[in-house]
C-alpha cells in the first residue's frame, strides 16, 4: 500500500474529530453542549464530564481551554501510545491523572493509562490516529 492511499485511510478514520473545538467556558453554560466532527454529525459532551475537567482548570482559563481533548494516537518506537500536545489539557491531565511524562512538548500516555482517561472522558475526549511515514 502506497503512502498516499494510507494518508486517505487514515484520513477517513479521523473523520470523526471535531471540526473545530469549543471553550470549556461555553459548554458549561449550554444545556446540551455539543461538538461538530469534520463527518457532519454532531456529538453530544456530557455536562458530568465538563464539570470533571472544570475542577482540575482554573476558572479564568476556562475560556482558553478547548473542548474536545485530543488523544494523539501513535507509535514510539515499538510501542503504540498517546500524546497530547495542549499546554493547558497537559496540565489537566497532569493534576487529574497524575501523569506527567513529557516527551519534548507533548505529554505522553501509555496504553495502560489511557483507559482511565477515555472512563472519565468518555465525550470531552477524542482519539486522533496518526500515521509516520518512515524513510526505508
Amino acid at each position: 500500500m502506497n503512502e498516499r492511499i494510507l494518508a486517505k485511510l487514515v484520513e477517513s478514520i479521523n473523520r470523526h474529530i471535531a471540526e473545530r473545538s469549543r471553550s470549556l467556558k461555553e459548554m458549561l453554560e449550554e444545556k446540551n453542549p455539543k461538538i461538530r466532527a469534520k463527518d457532519g454529525n454532531e456529538y453530544y459532551v456530557e455536562k458530568d464530564e465538563l464539570k470533571f475537567v472544570a475542577k482540575y482548570v482554573d476558572e479564568i482559563d476556562w475560556e482558553r481551554f478547548k473542548i474536545p481533548i485530543v488523544l494523539e494516537l501513535t507509535e514510539f518506537g515499538r510501542e503504540r501510545v498517546a500524546y497530547v500536545r495542549d499546554k493547558l489539557h497537559i496540565e489537566f491531565i497532569r493534576k487529574a491523572f497524575g501523569i506527567d511524562r513529557k516527551v519534548d512538548d507533548a505529554l505522553m500516555i501509555y496504553m495502560y493509562e489511557l483507559p482511565q482517561i477515555r472512563k472519565k472522558l468518555r465525550t470531552a475526549s477524542q482519539i486522533l490516529f496518526r500515521v509516520e511515514f518512515k524513510e526505508l
